[in-house]
């Protein structure tokens, strides 16, 4: 009976979610009418004339009904003073399958099913009561030495940015875009903790979700301000193992760097060609931690490194135009000097 009041709560939790979401002005909102509504707006000339001429404005009836009575002649004349006068005809505009509103009702809502659904799986929500755990920062004796927590700033500062992107397909304004950007994210990361409160393995952090609500206001900024993001890029950098590990990369803290970059390119006082190629960076990680057992020799230590890096990004938009790599580190294209935090 416990385990199913468990999964119930959770259930129930989730519905809330989502009826939250469904009657959230932000989501559901349409941008349009459907084409019976839109047709009182239009103006005769946007309007398909039906065979009984009711779409016709008056004194087009009158005028219709007068051409009955002209002789050949007159219509050919008249027919000409036409197409002559006869403004061009304005395309409509096709009507979508989907509003916008709905479009991001269904991001929003299919990501949440997603998240539950694989929380399920691979992590049995529902199967402890709420739990929470203090994971600590990034001192050498936690879990992974912050790299973590490093990793749930950068997820949720990149995935704000793709939920703008879509939101600017769709025809939300820069603004608009941005915020609803960064509280989808946000709301995707806080349904995804709360849940993981109620996993025997994974339980509620509130230094993770701190870390979410700093990416999410930090994605939030850079996508505000653009002058700002072309001079500053927070980065994760993976190095494989090129072999079966590296399908859970997501969770291969011993692989991963985290990189700020400051980049020459954004500067307008910095004219040679060249020089815009190059990169100040700062980065962060530990290493030795996934192998560690507690008795046995350790080797955890965390870095801090400074060095001098190669802009991809700015050399891959000459081809491409994309900007993964504002967000993504390519091994080996920076010379470091590291600090070592743990002598």
């Amino acid at each position: 009976m416990k385990r199913f009041s468990i999964r119930f709560s959770l259930q129930l939790f989730f519905l809330v979610t989502l009826c939250f979401c469904m009657a959230s002005p932000s989501w559901a909102q349409t941008d349009g009418f459907s084409q019976s509504e839109d047709d009182q707006f239009f103006v005769p000339e946007q309007m398909t004339p039906s065979e009984d001429g009711e779409c016709l404005a008056p004194e087009q009836k009158i005028a219709s009904a007068e051409e009955e009575f002209l002789t050949p002649e007159q219509k050919t004349a008249l027919g000409e003073e036409k197409s002559l006068t006869s403004q061009p005809e304005i395309p409509l505009k096709k009507k979508e399958f989907l509003t916008r509103g709905q479009k991001s009702l269904a991001l929003n809502v299919g990501g949440l099913a997603a998240i539950f659904a694989y929380g399920l799986w691979k992590w049995d929500y529902g199967q402890n009561s709420f739990d929470t755990v203090d994971e600590g920062w990034f001192g050498r004796t936690t879990e992974y030495g912050g790299a973590d927590k490093l990793g749930h700033f950068w997820s949720s500062y990149a995935i704000s940015h793709i939920f703008s992107y879509f939101y600017r397909r769709w025809g939300y304004t820069d603004k608009e875009a941005n915020l609803y950007g960064a509280l989808s994210n946000l709301g995707f990361e806080t349904f995804m903790e709360i849940a993981d409160g109620f996993s025997p393995s994974q339980k509620f952090s509130w230094q993770d979700m701190t870390m979410n609500i700093l990416g999410s206001g930090i994605g939030y900024v850079w996508g505000r301000y653009p002058k700002l993001a072309k001079k500053i890029d927070f980065r994760i950098e993976y190095t494989p193992y090129f072999d079966s590990r590296d399908t859970e990369f997501s969770t291969k803290y011993d692989r991963q760097t985290f990189v700020i970059a400051l980049k020459a390119d954004g500067f307008d006082f910095i004219k040679n060609k060249y020089l815009k190629y190059l990169e100040f960076q700062v980065g962060y990680n530990a290493r030795g931690y996934e192998d560690y057992e507690e008795g046995v020799r350790d080797d955890r230590r965390r870095t801090i490194y400074v060095g001098i890096g190669f802009n991809v990004s700015r050399l891959i938009q000459k081809v491409v135009n994309t900007r993964i790599f504002d967000y993504v580190q390519i091994p080996y294209t920076s010379v470091r000097g590291g600090i070592q935090l743990d002598d």
